[in-house]
């Protein structure tokens, strides 16, 4: 077995993630992790493969540390919102959403998640400016709101599309 030095480790953990060796990857991360320790690329990605494995708690530590290395990472913001919104921690994936669109406020992903995420909390009024937001980035996404909204009603949501698209694009 040759030596192999973080980058490359790093490398052979994208390859096997893409190839769906996500056990492997992680593997790989962790060897490259334990030759550079203060990477947060290695990181996040170990976190995505964490991620994709549904081991949600280990991903969001690993976002965690990349973000301690490099807070302007909107990727990992986004994904420990992701992780913490699948372990239905809400109240800690909003701001990590509010924190991914305040690096990259064009982050569409980001602006339904939060709006996802602050529906799932029951507040419907900032839902709905993440949601305007996100009409704003992209109108076609006009559907994929009404779906959220839907999911989330509480009896007293007027799901009538004209008003809701009137309301989203004031």
């Amino acid at each position: 077995c040759r030596m192999m030095d973080a980058k490359s480790w790093f490398e052979q953990g994208l390859d096997l993630h893409a190839a769906g060796k996500i056990q492997e990857a992680i593997l790989a991360y962790d060897e490259a992790a334990a030759l550079a320790p203060n990477n947060a690329a290695v990181l996040h990605n170990r976190g995505l493969s964490r991620q994709s494995l549904k081991q949600h708690a280990a991903a969001a530590e690993d976002f965690r540390r990349a973000l301690v290395l490099n807070p302007r990472l909107a990727d990992a913001h986004f994904n420990l919102g992701n992780a913490l919104a699948d372990l239905n921690r809400y109240a800690e994936a909003a701001p990590a959403y509010r924190a991914a669109v305040e690096l990259r406020p064009d982050f569409l992903q980001a602006w339904h998640n939060l709006g996802e995420t602050l529906l799932a909390q029951g507040d419907l009024n900032a839902a709905m400016e993440a949601y305007k937001t996100a009409m704003r980035l992209e109108p076609g996404s006009f559907a994929r709101i009404v779906n959220s909204l839907a999911a989330h009603r509480h009896g007293r949501l007027d799901l009538d599309p004209d008003a809701l698209r009137r309301e989203l694009t004031s």
